[in-house]
């Protein structure tokens, strides 16, 4: 059973270090390749949980012995100089919201990935009543959420509804104006997006985009990027890069982005991660506690500040809706 055990053994410490290894390939247009990039907490925690086991059971020590702990150890440096990001170990790329002035503008934001054949829409209707956001975008809506969460337009009295049966409809709420809103296709013309110039108070504008790129890999009947790059992101840093206003972009990227903002947008230190030096807020999948990574984002740009910043509770959906409160600096 121990010889058993040791070869079990062997074969993950073989798999953590080259999944680990290839998981930085993760621009890669192989599908298998670029998944490597999710599970990045797993492999840590694998890599030390099986460095303990290893150190535990063996008693006599060899080469191939050696080389097992290095391939954990791989698994370890490769997964958690990137995961590090998002302890408290480093620093916030977005500051916290510490010296409120009069003239500094606060608004909150809830996102959530409905999940289209969830039919229970009440428990993120309570969540709605309990936060009581400025703004609110779903995702996946078909005419089924769209009509459920209309329950709410007299408290959001602006909205854009784009609604399809793609699993890629999406539905904004604002209690703001929303001055102009420019539904874009960036890299499907079945998956839409948002740019969205919002009026706040004492003459603010903001610019949201609100996006839902597609996952890389591949679900029947649904869009997907087969034998693509992920340009989505890419074609909204172009138009980031010329932004008239304070920026926000949130959404299920789809992707888990671990401080790859920049190479996603093809920019270079203009749009921020609230999460970096705050927690992973993994999003999704609400249904597996060990298959956990963040899927759904907010980013900023420099204006703004961090207020508070949540994952809620479950709502019949695969993903958790996050809950943020901004503030633009003035």
């Amino acid at each position: 059973m121990k010889k058993i055990g040791l070869i079990i053994v062997y074969v993950i410490s073989v798999g953590v270090a080259l999944g680990s290894i290839l998981s930085l390939l993760r621009n890669s247009e192989n599908r298998f390749i670029k998944m490597l990039d999710f599970p990045r907490i797993q492999l840590f925690l694998l890599s030390a949980l099986c460095i303990l086991i290893v150190l535990i059971i063996l008693k006599k020590w060899k080469l191939y012995n050696s080389l097992l702990m290095v391939g954990f150890f791989i698994g370890l440096a490769v997964n958690g100089i990137i995961l590090i990001n998002y302890t408290p170990l480093a620093e916030v790329d977005v500051p916290w919201a510490n010296n409120l002035k009069s003239s500094d503008q606060q608004f909150s934001l809830l996102l959530s990935n409905v999940k289209m054949s969830n039919r229970n829409a009440e428990p993120l209707l309570e969540l709605i009543q309990e936060k009581k956001p400025d703004m609110i975008l779903a995702m996946e809506v078909d005419e089924w959420w769209d009509n459920a969460l209309r329950v709410n337009a007299d408290e959001y009295p602006y909205s854009q509804h784009t609604i399809n049966e793609f699993a890629y409809g999406m539905v904004l709420y604002s209690k703001f104006p929303l001055e102009t809103v420019n539904v874009e296709y960036l890299n499907n013309k079945k998956v839409p997006s948002f740019k969205s110039t919002i009026s706040l108070p004492n003459d603010n504008f903001i610019t949201f985009h609100s996006v839902h790129p597609v996952p890389p890999t591949y679900f029947k009947k649904l869009p997907d990027n087969e034998g693509q790059q992920a340009k989505a992101l890419d074609y909204l840093g172009h138009e980031i890069e010329h932004r008239k206003y304070p920026t926000l972009v949130a959404g299920d990227l789809n992707d888990v982005v671990w401080s790859y903002v920049d190479d996603l947008t093809n920019t270079k230190n203009i749009l921020h991660d609230v999460r970096v030096g705050r927690g992973f807020y993994n999003s999704y999948n609400a249904h597996n506690i060990f298959m956990r990574w963040p899927l759904d984002h907010v980013f900023v740009t420099e204006e703004f500040q961090v207020e508070k910043l949540e994952r809620l509770s479950k709502i019949g959906s695969d993903h958790f809706p996050i809950y943020v409160e901004l503030v633009l600096v003035n």
